[in-house]
Protein backbone atom coordinates (compact mmCIF):
# COMPACT_ATOMS: atom_id res chain seq x y z
CA UNK A 1 0.00 0.00 0.00
CA UNK A 2 1.64 3.22 -1.24
CA UNK A 3 0.79 6.77 -0.19
CA UNK A 4 -0.37 7.91 -3.63
CA UNK A 5 -1.00 6.05 -6.88
CA UNK A 6 -1.42 7.82 -10.21
CA UNK A 7 -3.66 5.45 -12.13
CA UNK A 8 -4.62 5.06 -15.77
CA UNK A 9 -2.45 7.68 -17.47
CA UNK A 10 -0.19 7.51 -20.51
CA UNK A 11 3.15 7.98 -18.73
CA UNK A 12 6.14 9.40 -20.63
CA UNK A 13 8.96 7.17 -19.39
CA UNK A 14 12.61 7.40 -20.58
CA UNK A 15 11.99 4.58 -23.05
CA UNK A 16 8.76 6.14 -24.33
CA UNK A 17 5.09 6.53 -23.43
CA UNK A 18 3.48 3.58 -21.66
CA UNK A 19 0.15 2.90 -19.98
CA UNK A 20 1.39 2.28 -16.42
CA UNK A 21 0.57 3.31 -12.87
CA UNK A 22 2.92 5.30 -10.64
CA UNK A 23 3.34 4.93 -6.87
CA UNK A 24 4.59 7.82 -4.73
CA UNK A 25 5.95 7.45 -1.20
CA UNK A 26 5.84 9.77 1.78
CA UNK A 27 9.31 11.06 0.86
CA UNK A 28 7.93 12.58 -2.34
CA UNK A 29 9.72 10.24 -4.74
CA UNK A 30 8.45 7.59 -7.12
CA UNK A 31 8.48 4.21 -5.34
CA UNK A 32 7.12 1.90 -8.02
CA UNK A 33 5.97 1.69 -11.62
CA UNK A 34 3.41 -1.02 -12.28
CA UNK A 35 0.94 -2.38 -14.76
CA UNK A 36 -2.50 -0.73 -14.84
CA UNK A 37 -4.43 -1.33 -11.57
CA UNK A 38 -1.52 -3.36 -10.13
CA UNK A 39 -0.53 -0.81 -7.47
CA UNK A 40 -2.65 0.12 -4.46
CA UNK A 41 -2.52 3.42 -2.64
CA UNK A 42 -4.10 5.32 0.23
CA UNK A 43 -4.94 7.99 -2.34
CA UNK A 44 -5.77 7.18 -5.95
CA UNK A 45 -5.43 9.92 -8.60
CA UNK A 46 -7.43 9.10 -11.71
CA UNK A 47 -5.33 9.93 -14.78
CA UNK A 48 -7.47 8.11 -17.31
CA UNK A 49 -7.32 9.94 -20.64
CA UNK A 50 -4.41 12.11 -19.44
CA UNK A 51 -0.73 12.24 -20.39
CA UNK A 52 1.75 12.12 -17.49
CA UNK A 53 4.84 14.21 -18.34
CA UNK A 54 8.01 14.83 -16.31
CA UNK A 55 7.84 18.28 -14.73
CA UNK A 56 9.36 21.01 -16.84
CA UNK A 57 12.75 22.50 -15.97
CA UNK A 58 13.54 26.01 -17.20
CA UNK A 59 17.23 26.82 -16.71
CA UNK A 60 17.02 30.34 -18.13
CA UNK A 61 14.71 32.77 -16.33
CA UNK A 62 15.07 36.24 -14.81
CA UNK A 63 12.96 37.02 -11.74
CA UNK A 64 13.00 40.15 -9.57
CA UNK A 65 15.75 41.56 -11.74
CA UNK A 66 17.03 45.13 -11.72
CA UNK A 67 18.75 46.02 -14.98
CA UNK A 68 18.72 49.75 -14.18
CA UNK A 69 16.84 52.11 -11.89
CA UNK A 70 13.90 52.21 -14.32
CA UNK A 71 14.22 48.68 -15.70
CA UNK A 72 13.04 46.33 -12.95
CA UNK A 73 11.00 43.26 -13.68
CA UNK A 74 7.52 43.17 -12.18
CA UNK A 75 7.70 39.80 -10.44
CA UNK A 76 9.22 38.25 -7.33
CA UNK A 77 9.89 34.62 -6.56
CA UNK A 78 6.27 33.99 -5.62
CA UNK A 79 4.47 35.89 -8.36
CA UNK A 80 6.81 34.32 -10.93
CA UNK A 81 6.71 30.73 -9.72
CA UNK A 82 2.93 30.49 -9.32
CA UNK A 83 2.41 31.00 -13.08
CA UNK A 84 5.45 28.81 -13.71
CA UNK A 85 3.73 25.97 -11.86
CA UNK A 86 0.43 26.69 -13.59
CA UNK A 87 2.33 26.34 -16.86
CA UNK A 88 3.93 23.03 -15.93
CA UNK A 89 7.40 24.18 -14.86
CA UNK A 90 8.48 22.48 -11.63
CA UNK A 91 12.12 23.63 -11.32
CA UNK A 92 14.05 26.68 -12.43
CA UNK A 93 17.65 27.84 -12.48
CA UNK A 94 17.87 31.62 -12.18
CA UNK A 95 20.83 33.98 -12.45
CA UNK A 96 22.61 35.76 -9.63
CA UNK A 97 23.67 38.81 -11.65
CA UNK A 98 25.66 41.23 -9.47
CA UNK A 99 24.40 44.78 -9.18
CA UNK A 100 26.87 47.67 -9.37
CA UNK A 101 29.79 46.98 -7.00
CA UNK A 102 28.52 43.54 -5.99
CA UNK A 103 30.72 40.44 -6.27
CA UNK A 104 29.66 37.04 -7.54
CA UNK A 105 29.34 35.64 -4.01
CA UNK A 106 27.48 38.69 -2.69
CA UNK A 107 24.99 38.39 -5.54
CA UNK A 108 24.42 34.70 -4.79
CA UNK A 109 23.81 35.40 -1.10
CA UNK A 110 21.31 38.14 -1.94
CA UNK A 111 19.45 36.02 -4.49
CA UNK A 112 19.13 33.05 -2.15
CA UNK A 113 17.58 35.36 0.45
CA UNK A 114 15.12 36.68 -2.14
CA UNK A 115 13.99 33.18 -3.15
CA UNK A 116 13.85 31.55 0.29
CA UNK A 117 10.32 31.29 1.65
CA UNK A 118 8.90 32.64 -1.60
CA UNK A 119 9.35 30.20 -4.47
CA UNK A 120 6.51 27.78 -5.09
CA UNK A 121 8.77 25.44 -7.10
CA UNK A 122 12.31 24.11 -6.65
CA UNK A 123 15.17 26.37 -7.68
CA UNK A 124 18.85 27.12 -7.85
CA UNK A 125 21.06 29.83 -9.37
CA UNK A 126 23.80 30.16 -11.93
CA UNK A 127 26.73 32.18 -10.62
CA UNK A 128 27.54 35.23 -12.76
CA UNK A 129 30.82 37.09 -13.24
CA UNK A 130 30.61 40.71 -14.41
CA UNK A 131 33.15 43.32 -15.35
CA UNK A 132 32.95 45.77 -12.47
CA UNK A 133 33.98 43.20 -9.83
CA UNK A 134 35.87 40.84 -12.11
CA UNK A 135 39.08 40.39 -10.12
CA UNK A 136 37.35 39.84 -6.78
CA UNK A 137 34.80 37.45 -8.26
CA UNK A 138 37.32 35.12 -9.89
CA UNK A 139 38.38 33.87 -6.47
CA UNK A 140 34.75 33.06 -5.61
CA UNK A 141 34.49 30.53 -8.43
CA UNK A 142 36.65 28.11 -6.48
CA UNK A 143 34.00 27.69 -3.80
CA UNK A 144 30.93 27.24 -5.98
CA UNK A 145 30.87 23.44 -5.99
CA UNK A 146 30.78 23.43 -2.18
CA UNK A 147 27.61 25.53 -2.40
CA UNK A 148 25.95 23.10 -4.81
CA UNK A 149 26.48 25.29 -7.88
CA UNK A 150 28.04 23.97 -11.08
CA UNK A 151 27.55 26.81 -13.57
CA UNK A 152 28.91 30.28 -14.31
CA UNK A 153 27.28 32.79 -16.67
CA UNK A 154 29.23 35.45 -18.57
CA UNK A 155 28.23 38.01 -21.21
CA UNK A 156 30.26 38.86 -24.32
CA UNK A 157 28.03 41.94 -24.83
CA UNK A 158 26.94 44.83 -22.57
CA UNK A 159 30.53 45.89 -21.85
CA UNK A 160 29.25 49.15 -20.35
CA UNK A 161 27.64 47.24 -17.49
CA UNK A 162 27.83 43.47 -17.01
CA UNK A 163 29.82 42.27 -20.02
CA UNK A 164 33.36 40.88 -20.12
CA UNK A 165 36.12 41.18 -22.67
CA UNK A 166 37.15 38.03 -24.54
CA UNK A 167 40.33 37.99 -22.49
CA UNK A 168 38.34 38.01 -19.27
CA UNK A 169 36.07 35.26 -20.55
CA UNK A 170 39.17 33.21 -21.34
CA UNK A 171 40.27 33.58 -17.69
CA UNK A 172 36.86 32.39 -16.50
CA UNK A 173 37.07 29.38 -18.83
CA UNK A 174 40.44 28.35 -17.42
CA UNK A 175 39.09 28.42 -13.87
CA UNK A 176 35.98 26.51 -14.99
CA UNK A 177 38.29 23.81 -16.38
CA UNK A 178 40.12 23.48 -13.04
CA UNK A 179 36.94 23.59 -10.93
CA UNK A 180 34.76 21.40 -13.19
CA UNK A 181 32.25 24.21 -13.77
CA UNK A 182 30.13 24.70 -16.88
CA UNK A 183 30.31 28.22 -18.35
CA UNK A 184 27.17 29.67 -19.92
CA UNK A 185 27.71 32.45 -22.43
CA UNK A 186 25.50 35.19 -23.84
CA UNK A 187 27.22 35.22 -27.23
CA UNK A 188 27.03 38.39 -29.31
CA UNK A 189 30.03 40.31 -30.63
CA UNK A 190 29.98 43.69 -28.94
CA UNK A 191 31.71 45.67 -31.69
CA UNK A 192 29.28 44.41 -34.34
CA UNK A 193 26.32 45.31 -32.15
CA UNK A 194 27.64 48.81 -31.51
CA UNK A 195 28.21 49.28 -35.23
CA UNK A 196 24.72 47.95 -35.94
CA UNK A 197 23.16 50.38 -33.47
CA UNK A 198 25.15 53.29 -34.91
CA UNK A 199 23.95 52.37 -38.40
CA UNK A 200 20.32 52.45 -37.30
CA UNK A 201 20.79 55.76 -35.52
CA UNK A 202 22.27 57.21 -38.71
CA UNK A 203 19.20 55.99 -40.62
CA UNK A 204 16.89 57.36 -37.90
CA UNK A 205 15.54 53.83 -37.64
CA UNK A 206 14.86 53.75 -33.90
CA UNK A 207 11.48 52.01 -34.15
CA UNK A 208 11.20 48.46 -32.73
CA UNK A 209 12.25 46.83 -36.00
CA UNK A 210 15.49 48.81 -35.76
CA UNK A 211 16.40 46.64 -32.79
CA UNK A 212 16.38 43.56 -35.04
CA UNK A 213 18.34 45.39 -37.73
CA UNK A 214 21.00 46.40 -35.20
CA UNK A 215 21.65 42.94 -33.69
CA UNK A 216 22.47 40.77 -36.67
CA UNK A 217 22.75 37.01 -36.96
CA UNK A 218 26.39 37.65 -37.89
CA UNK A 219 27.01 39.19 -34.46
CA UNK A 220 25.64 36.05 -32.83
CA UNK A 221 27.49 33.57 -35.05
CA UNK A 222 30.78 35.45 -34.80
CA UNK A 223 30.65 35.44 -31.00
CA UNK A 224 29.68 31.76 -30.82
CA UNK A 225 32.63 30.89 -33.05
CA UNK A 226 35.05 32.80 -30.80
CA UNK A 227 33.54 31.44 -27.59
CA UNK A 228 33.72 27.85 -28.82
CA UNK A 229 37.35 28.30 -29.90
CA UNK A 230 38.29 29.65 -26.46
CA UNK A 231 36.41 26.84 -24.71
CA UNK A 232 38.28 24.29 -26.81
CA UNK A 233 41.57 25.98 -25.95
CA UNK A 234 40.70 25.83 -22.23
CA UNK A 235 39.46 22.23 -22.57
CA UNK A 236 36.14 23.07 -20.96
CA UNK A 237 32.58 22.33 -22.12
CA UNK A 238 30.46 25.39 -22.89
CA UNK A 239 26.74 26.18 -22.98
CA UNK A 240 25.48 28.78 -25.47
CA UNK A 241 22.32 30.46 -24.25
CA UNK A 242 19.30 31.67 -26.27
CA UNK A 243 20.46 30.77 -29.81
CA UNK A 244 18.27 32.79 -32.17
CA UNK A 245 19.65 32.33 -35.67
CA UNK A 246 20.42 29.89 -38.45
CA UNK A 247 23.97 31.26 -38.50
CA UNK A 248 24.59 30.73 -34.81
CA UNK A 249 23.14 27.24 -34.71
CA UNK A 250 25.20 26.27 -37.78
CA UNK A 251 28.39 27.14 -35.91
CA UNK A 252 27.30 25.01 -32.96
CA UNK A 253 26.50 22.07 -35.24
CA UNK A 254 29.93 22.39 -36.87
CA UNK A 255 31.69 22.40 -33.48
CA UNK A 256 29.69 19.46 -32.20
CA UNK A 257 30.43 17.44 -35.33
CA UNK A 258 34.12 18.11 -34.73
CA UNK A 259 33.76 16.45 -31.32
CA UNK A 260 33.69 19.53 -29.11
CA UNK A 261 31.47 19.40 -26.02
CA UNK A 262 29.11 22.29 -26.79
CA UNK A 263 25.58 22.55 -25.39
CA UNK A 264 22.96 25.03 -26.55
CA UNK A 265 19.41 26.17 -26.04
CA UNK A 266 16.89 28.16 -27.98
CA UNK A 267 13.77 29.82 -26.61
CA UNK A 268 10.06 29.61 -27.33
CA UNK A 269 9.92 33.12 -28.79
CA UNK A 270 12.44 32.23 -31.51
CA UNK A 271 10.43 29.13 -32.49
CA UNK A 272 6.90 30.54 -32.42
CA UNK A 273 7.27 34.26 -33.22
CA UNK A 274 8.90 36.10 -36.13
CA UNK A 275 9.90 39.66 -36.99
CA UNK A 276 6.32 40.63 -37.93
CA UNK A 277 5.76 41.33 -34.22
CA UNK A 278 7.90 44.46 -34.53
CA UNK A 279 5.43 46.02 -36.98
CA UNK A 280 2.63 45.69 -34.43
CA UNK A 281 1.45 49.10 -33.08
CA UNK A 282 3.05 48.06 -29.78
CA UNK A 283 6.06 46.38 -31.33
CA UNK A 284 8.25 47.37 -28.39
CA UNK A 285 6.56 44.63 -26.34
CA UNK A 286 8.63 42.00 -28.21
CA UNK A 287 12.05 43.63 -27.88
CA UNK A 288 14.50 41.11 -26.43
CA UNK A 289 18.14 40.24 -27.09
CA UNK A 290 19.04 38.47 -29.23
CA UNK A 291 16.03 39.67 -31.24
CA UNK A 292 13.17 37.64 -32.64
CA UNK A 293 14.19 37.07 -36.26
CA UNK A 294 12.69 36.32 -39.67
CA UNK A 295 10.88 33.10 -40.56
CA UNK A 296 13.92 31.58 -42.28
CA UNK A 297 15.81 31.68 -39.00
CA UNK A 298 12.79 30.23 -37.21
CA UNK A 299 12.61 27.34 -39.67
CA UNK A 300 16.35 26.70 -39.32
CA UNK A 301 16.04 26.46 -35.55
CA UNK A 302 13.31 23.83 -35.88
CA UNK A 303 15.60 21.81 -38.13
CA UNK A 304 18.49 22.11 -35.69
CA UNK A 305 16.31 20.83 -32.86
CA UNK A 306 15.51 17.76 -34.91
CA UNK A 307 19.22 17.31 -35.72
CA UNK A 308 20.09 17.49 -32.03
CA UNK A 309 22.16 20.66 -32.37
CA UNK A 310 20.00 22.43 -29.77
CA UNK A 311 19.62 20.52 -26.52
CA UNK A 312 16.68 22.24 -24.89
CA UNK A 313 14.08 24.98 -25.07
CA UNK A 314 13.94 27.66 -22.36
CA UNK A 315 12.26 31.07 -22.07
CA UNK A 316 14.73 33.80 -21.00
CA UNK A 317 11.69 35.06 -19.08
CA UNK A 318 11.63 38.79 -18.18
CA UNK A 319 8.37 40.18 -16.89
CA UNK A 320 8.10 43.87 -17.78
CA UNK A 321 4.83 45.77 -18.10
CA UNK A 322 3.30 47.56 -21.07
CA UNK A 323 4.07 50.88 -19.40
CA UNK A 324 7.74 50.03 -18.91
CA UNK A 325 8.04 48.89 -22.51
CA UNK A 326 6.19 51.90 -23.93
CA UNK A 327 8.03 54.57 -21.95
CA UNK A 328 10.69 54.92 -24.67
CA UNK A 329 9.02 53.07 -27.53
CA UNK A 330 10.41 55.56 -30.09
CA UNK A 331 13.99 54.58 -29.27
CA UNK A 332 14.64 50.85 -29.18
CA UNK A 333 17.93 51.44 -27.34
CA UNK A 334 16.01 52.51 -24.23
CA UNK A 335 13.30 49.82 -24.21
CA UNK A 336 13.77 47.18 -21.47
CA UNK A 337 15.00 43.97 -23.09
CA UNK A 338 13.06 40.78 -22.48
CA UNK A 339 9.60 39.25 -22.73
CA UNK A 340 7.48 37.21 -20.31
CA UNK A 341 7.14 33.52 -21.09
CA UNK A 342 7.64 31.29 -18.06
CA UNK A 343 3.97 30.29 -17.87
CA UNK A 344 3.55 29.48 -21.56
CA UNK A 345 6.64 27.42 -22.47
CA UNK A 346 5.16 24.01 -21.65
CA UNK A 347 1.64 24.74 -22.99
CA UNK A 348 3.05 25.96 -26.33
CA UNK A 349 5.32 22.94 -26.64
CA UNK A 350 2.57 20.53 -25.60
CA UNK A 351 0.43 22.04 -28.35
CA UNK A 352 3.29 21.60 -30.83
CA UNK A 353 3.50 17.95 -29.79
CA UNK A 354 -0.22 17.42 -30.33
CA UNK A 355 0.20 19.02 -33.75
CA UNK A 356 2.96 16.53 -34.64
CA UNK A 357 6.12 18.66 -34.38
CA UNK A 358 7.43 16.47 -31.53
CA UNK A 359 6.51 13.16 -30.02
CA UNK A 360 6.00 12.94 -26.25
CA UNK A 361 9.47 11.54 -25.63
CA UNK A 362 11.14 14.35 -27.60
CA UNK A 363 9.13 16.88 -25.61
CA UNK A 364 10.22 15.33 -22.31
CA UNK A 365 13.86 15.36 -23.39
CA UNK A 366 13.81 19.01 -24.50
CA UNK A 367 11.99 20.35 -21.44
CA UNK A 368 13.03 18.04 -18.60
CA UNK A 369 15.69 15.41 -19.28
CA UNK A 370 18.23 17.58 -21.10
CA UNK A 371 18.18 20.47 -18.61
CA UNK A 372 18.36 18.00 -15.70
CA UNK A 373 21.36 16.22 -17.21
CA UNK A 374 23.24 19.35 -18.28
CA UNK A 375 22.67 21.30 -15.07
CA UNK A 376 23.39 18.63 -12.47
CA UNK A 377 19.86 17.62 -11.42
CA UNK A 378 19.80 14.16 -13.01
CA UNK A 379 18.40 11.70 -11.98
CA UNK A 380 16.68 13.47 -9.09
CA UNK A 381 14.83 15.65 -11.59
CA UNK A 382 13.81 15.42 -15.23
CA UNK A 383 12.64 11.81 -15.30
CA UNK A 384 9.77 9.61 -14.18
CA UNK A 385 11.65 6.73 -12.56
CA UNK A 386 11.81 4.91 -9.23
CA UNK A 387 13.87 6.99 -6.80
CA UNK A 388 13.38 10.29 -8.64
CA UNK A 389 11.41 13.22 -7.26
CA UNK A 390 7.73 12.90 -8.13
CA UNK A 391 7.67 16.03 -10.30
CA UNK A 392 5.13 15.58 -13.07
CA UNK A 393 2.21 17.05 -15.00
CA UNK A 394 -1.19 15.63 -15.78
CA UNK A 395 -2.04 16.90 -19.25
CA UNK A 396 -5.47 16.77 -20.85
CA UNK A 397 -4.75 16.42 -24.59
CA UNK A 398 -8.33 17.34 -25.44
CA UNK A 399 -8.30 20.61 -23.52
CA UNK A 400 -7.19 24.09 -24.57
CA UNK A 401 -5.00 26.82 -23.08
CA UNK A 402 -5.64 30.51 -23.68
CA UNK A 403 -2.25 32.04 -24.48
CA UNK A 404 -3.50 35.61 -24.43
CA UNK A 405 -4.40 35.53 -20.72
CA UNK A 406 -1.88 34.43 -18.15
CA UNK A 407 -1.04 34.82 -14.49
CA UNK A 408 2.42 36.36 -14.84
CA UNK A 409 3.16 39.66 -13.12
CA UNK A 410 2.64 41.71 -16.25
CA UNK A 411 -0.31 43.05 -18.21
CA UNK A 412 0.40 41.43 -21.58
CA UNK A 413 1.24 38.14 -23.22
CA UNK A 414 3.68 37.91 -26.14
CA UNK A 415 1.51 35.15 -27.59
CA UNK A 416 -2.09 35.09 -28.77
CA UNK A 417 -4.79 32.54 -29.52
CA UNK A 418 -5.18 29.12 -27.95
CA UNK A 419 -2.86 26.16 -27.58
CA UNK A 420 -4.00 22.57 -27.82
CA UNK A 421 -3.89 20.68 -24.55
CA UNK A 422 -4.37 21.81 -20.94
CA UNK A 423 -2.27 21.20 -17.85
CA UNK A 424 -4.76 19.75 -15.39
CA UNK A 425 -2.38 19.28 -12.44
CA UNK A 426 1.24 20.10 -11.55
CA UNK A 427 3.04 18.01 -8.91
CA UNK A 428 6.38 18.67 -7.19
CA UNK A 429 7.97 16.15 -4.83
CA UNK A 430 4.78 14.18 -4.48
CA UNK A 431 2.48 17.10 -3.72
CA UNK A 432 -0.08 18.62 -6.06
CA UNK A 433 0.77 22.33 -6.37
CA UNK A 434 -1.78 23.30 -9.00
CA UNK A 435 -5.14 21.73 -9.81
CA UNK A 436 -7.29 23.30 -12.51
CA UNK A 437 -5.62 26.67 -11.99
CA UNK A 438 -5.93 26.65 -8.19
CA UNK A 439 -2.84 26.89 -5.97
CA UNK A 440 -2.93 24.16 -3.31
CA UNK A 441 0.29 24.79 -1.33
CA UNK A 442 1.73 27.73 0.59
CA UNK A 443 4.32 30.10 -0.77
CA UNK A 444 7.83 28.90 -0.07
CA UNK A 445 7.05 25.25 -0.87
CA UNK A 446 9.95 25.19 -3.31
CA UNK A 447 13.36 24.13 -2.02
CA UNK A 448 16.88 25.09 -3.00
CA UNK A 449 18.44 22.47 -5.22
CA UNK A 450 21.99 21.22 -5.38
CA UNK A 451 23.13 21.39 -9.01
CA UNK A 452 26.85 20.59 -9.11
CA UNK A 453 28.14 18.84 -12.24
CA UNK A 454 30.02 15.56 -12.08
Amino acid sequence: MFDIVIRGGLVVLPQGPSRVDLAIGSDGTFHAIGAPSELEGKQIIDADGLVVLPGGIDPHVHIKMEFSKIQKTMDDFYTATVPAAMGGTTSIVEFAIPTEGETTQEALSRRYQEAAGMSLIDYNFHAVVVGHTFAESLAHLRGLKDQGIGTVKVFSAYSDSIGLTLGQIQEVFRICHRENLLPLVHSETESLILKGIADQVAKNNLVPHGHLDSRTALAEADAIRSICAMAADADVPVFIVHVSSADGSAVIRERRLSGQEVYAETCTQYLFLDDNVFWHPNGELWICSPPIRTKDHQEALWKEIKLGTLDLISTDHNSFSREQKALNRDDFRKVPNGIPGLEFRMPILISATLEGRFDWLELAKLTAEAPARIFGMWPRKGIIAVGSDADFLLVDPNGETDLSIGHMATDYSPYEGTARGRIHQTWVRGNCLIKDGEVLVERGYGVRLETPRG
